[in-house]
This record gives C-alpha cells, sequence and structure tokens, in this order.
C-alpha cells in the first residue's frame, strides 16, 4: 500500500507502516480501508522527505513545521521488532530536518526502541513522544490488541527520564467512561510523571459508531452531536462529533491537580518549545482549539 503525508494547520502527517493491529473501536484508519496487519508504506522515507521540501506550505528547521510520525498505523508496535525498526529509520532521517517532531503509540516500548529516540533527539523538546489512553477500565474491550495503559506510560515515564518530552493523549474522550475514571487518570498521570496531556472529542463516522454501539456492555454515550470537526491527520477530512460537556470538567480537574490540559498535540510542541504554533489557532480558531496558554500571544 502507498500514501504520501497529509497536510493541515501547519502539521504534516506520516505514516512508515500501514495499517495497525490495537484494532481500537474509535479508529478511522479501518474505515478507509487499512487492515489489522501492519505494511511497509510503498512511499518510502525518500519520497517522503522529497514531498515536504518540496510542499509549498513546509517550513523547514526548529521553527517550522511540526512532522507528526504515525497517522495511517502505529509506528512502533512491540510485537514486530522489524517495523519499529522502519519506522525509526524514518525517525532517523526526518530529524535531519530538524523540524519538531512528534510520534506516538499505543504499545510497550523495548529499551531498544526507547534508546533509538533518544538518540535521534538533537535539541531540547526535538522530539515530542506521545501515549494515549481513553479508559483504564475498558481498555480490553475498546483497544483489544493494545498494550495496557499502565505498560504504555511506564513506556512514557522510561523516555521522559532519557529527556525526550512527553504527552498523553486523552483522545478520544469517551462520553461517560473516561470522565468517570477522573481519579484514577489522576493518580496514573501523577506517578508516571505526567504533566502535559490533550483532550479530543470523539469523532465518528457509520463504521465507528456501529462498533461502539456494538460494545453494549460498557456505558458510552455514541451520538452525533450535530457539529463536525476535522480529523487533521485525513487531510482535513470532517467528522461528526460525539462532544460532551464531561471533558470540560474532566479537563478542568486535571489543571487543578497541575496537569495542562490541551486539545491539540501541536500546541503541546509549542508550549514546551515556547514558540508560537505554526497553526496559528490564536489567530484563526472557529473550533476553539485554543486554550489561551499565552505562548502564541503577540507582542508589539
Amino acid at each position: 500500500m502507498r500514501r504520501e503525508p497529509d497536510y493541515e494547520t501547519g502539521r504534516f502527517f506520516v505514516s512508515p507502516l500501514l495499517g495497525c493491529n490495537a484494532r481500537c473501536s474509535f479508529c478511522y484508519i479501518y474505515s478507509d480501508g487499512y487492515g489489522t496487519k501492519a505494511s511497509f508504506n510503498e512511499f518510502c522515507i525518500a519520497d517522503t522527505i522529497h514531498y515536504l521540501r518540496s510542499h509549498t506550505q513546509f517550513r523547514p528547521g526548529r521553527n517550522g513545521s511540526i512532522i507528526s510520525i504515525g497517522a495511517w498505523g502505529d509506528p512502533l508496535p512491540r510485537y514486530n521488532k522489524e517495523a519499529c525498526r522502519h519506522s525509526l529509520h524514518w525517525l532517523s532521517e526526518l530529524v535531519k530536518l530538524q523540524n519538531p517532531i512528534q510520534i506516538m503509540s499505543r504499545y510497550e516500548l523495548s529499551d531498544e526502541t526507547i534508546d533509538k529516540i533518544a538518540s535521534c533527539n538533537k535539541y531540547p523538546a526535538h522530539i515530542l513522544y506521545s501515549t494515549s489512553v481513553s479508559t483504564f477500565r475498558f481498555h480490553r474491550d475498546i483497544e483489544p490488541y493494545s498494550d495496557s495503559p499502565e505498560l504504555r506510560l511506564k513506556s512514557l515515564e522510561k523516555v521522559s527520564k532519557k529527556g525526550i518530552s512527553t504527552n498523553v493523549m486523552v483522545k478520544p474522550f469517551l462520553s461517560s467512561v473516561t470522565g468517570s475514571e477522573t481519579n484514577n487518570f489522576i493518580d496514573m498521570f501523577n506517578k508516571y510523571g505526567v504533566e502535559y496531556c490533550v483532550i479530543g472529542d470523539l469523532l465518528l463516522d457509520k463504521k465507528i459508531a456501529l462498533k461502539l454501539n456494538q460494545l453494549d456492555k460498557i456505558p458510552i454515550k455514541v451520538e452525533a452531536s450535530g457539529s463536525k470537526q476535522v480529523l487533521d491527520c485525513t487531510s482535513g477530512r470532517e467528522y461528526d462529533m460525539n462532544s460532551s460537556n464531561e471533558i470540560l470538567e474532566f479537563s478542568a480537574t486535571l489543571e487543578k491537580f497541575g496537569i495542562k490540559a490541551f486539545k491539540k498535540s501541536s500546541c503541546v510542541n509549542s508550549y514546551i518549545l515556547n514558540k508560537p504554533n505554526p497553526a496559528n489557532y490564536i489567530n484563526n480558531d472557529p473550533h476553539g482549539y485554543c486554550i489561551n496558554c499565552g505562548v502564541c500571544e503577540q507582542t508589539e
């Protein structure tokens, strides 16, 4: 299979691997025909770097576009060493551009993988490593073949101790599930030193809604709110939103316990780097992503 990078609001999304074995019920990739077995992207790393350099919106360097690795398949599947090494090779080539880079996984990381990520980090906050947790209690039902949330957080802590910036994606926020586990999130985040997280609404298409509604033993409220939201890594495609006021209470509670909550991972990059977000949400933010953290405020 072959997929070129996707672009949206200052970020480029590249995929060393296509397909993912985690089989998360809320994942968009399966609706696009990507399977549960990861394969190497035939649009290789040389093609990808040429694409980036040639793109009219790409800005190279530390102050340039953010590169996000893994949009169409988890780049670091623990069970497949060859696939992990393939993605890490992409990372080693992409860091030469000097751009801020994001990479994330729903799997536990081996020591070999952690050491390789650390060796690729060329300046403070060059690489942002993230993992994702929507639920501790129901993770085996909703994302059956991923590693447990605690194993993911243990890996995140190990990466952080190597001097790499880290972040947790509470994404998607599952109504009546994620918020009911707020105390567990706080305890686990404190245990593993999580300082930043991104909290995002559940986005739905027909296939995702069907899968989640089939989980009849789990109290997820799955219904479109009437609003739509762009999923950046799909080149601007809009999805129905399953929004909830619970997400605001959840974010506010995390903030009270010293965990800074954002709505976009590009904002985490910008906050840690103390540089304006290339997405420019401070001036153009129809979806309300900006939390007024102060980094992008323009001075005279």
